[in-house]
């Protein structure tokens, strides 16, 4: 059976200075084939030391929502540790367009010949790693380019809605996803941040309906609420099955499936 594991669940930049919450990315098998999701601060370390230890080597890919820092810090060295130390030409990495080119590529040159391929991310196209097919959903997220990700394979379909403002069409785009994780900034709406507010989140999930809604990506007013006590609530409310993800939290397929 699938998993997803949240090596950190650290949202906005104070969190992720203070490393009040890791910042590490999101770890996830299905169908056998496990991918790395935004590997910010913290991702070879903090997957290493969780027991049992994950294994780079076992990665068949690598995906960048978009190229700010709290998502893809780790990409060059959970690269090169994917293709065991640069010596095996192994892997893909998915990315938007502006985290490889113009002026602040993210990707480093040097460790791009250890990967097979490397795919640009578009919206409406679909990609394929080991046994899992990809999505991207074009998000709105300030001046970079920014995707959120639908994974589907044996267990099922997977949403995960990554930094944006939100717009009416959001929650349409992640129809028929069995488990939605949600980056969950802010805890009340902030018209000048590009983030989801608890409210908005809220809104998305009770019109998908997944059988499992993650909250994840805290940022301080979150971590004061308690984001435990906030699912708890709104799971009550709603009539959903809502939880808050720490750090180091697994999800078993079987949870959503």
């Amino acid at each position: 059976m699938g998993f997803v594991k949240f090596l950190g669940t650290a949202g906005a930049r104070f969190v992720v200075a203070r490393q009040l919450r890791f910042s590490a990315g999101t770890w996830l098998e299905l169908s056998g084939t496990q991918i790395l999701l935004d590997p910010g601060p913290g991702t070879l370390l903090r997957g290493r030391k969780v027991r049992p230890p994950l294994e780079p080597l076992d990665l068949l890919g690598i995906v960048l929502s978009h190229k700010h820092l709290d998502h893809s810090t780790d990409v060059n060295i959970m690269i090169e540790a994917m293709a065991d130390g640069g010596l095996k030409r192994r892997g893909v990495l998915l990315a938007p367009q502006d985290a490889l080119e113009g002026d602040d590529p993210v990707v480093l040159r040097y460790v791009r010949p250890f990967l097979e391929r490397i795919e640009v991310l578009a919206d409406g196209n679909v990609y394929t790693v080991g046994n899992v097919k990809i999505w991207p959903v074009r998000h709105n997220h300030g001046q970079v380019e920014t995707y959120g990700l639908i994974f589907e394979s044996e267990e099922g379909r997977l949403g995960f809605i990554v930094d944006t403002k939100f717009f009416p069409e959001l929650p349409e785009k992640y129809s028929g996803c069995q488990l939605l994780v949600v980056n969950t900034v802010l805890r009340e709406w902030n018209p000048d941040i590009d983030h989801l507010s608890l409210p908005e989140a809220l809104e998305i999930i009770q019109a998908v309906k997944p059988k499992l809604a993650v909250l994840t990506h805290f940022g301080m007013t979150m971590l004061r609420g308690k984001p435990w006590e906030l699912a708890a609530q709104a799971s009550e409310k709603l009539g959903l099955k809502i939880v808050a993800a720490d750090d180091g939290m697994t999800v078993d397929a079987r949870d959503w499936t």
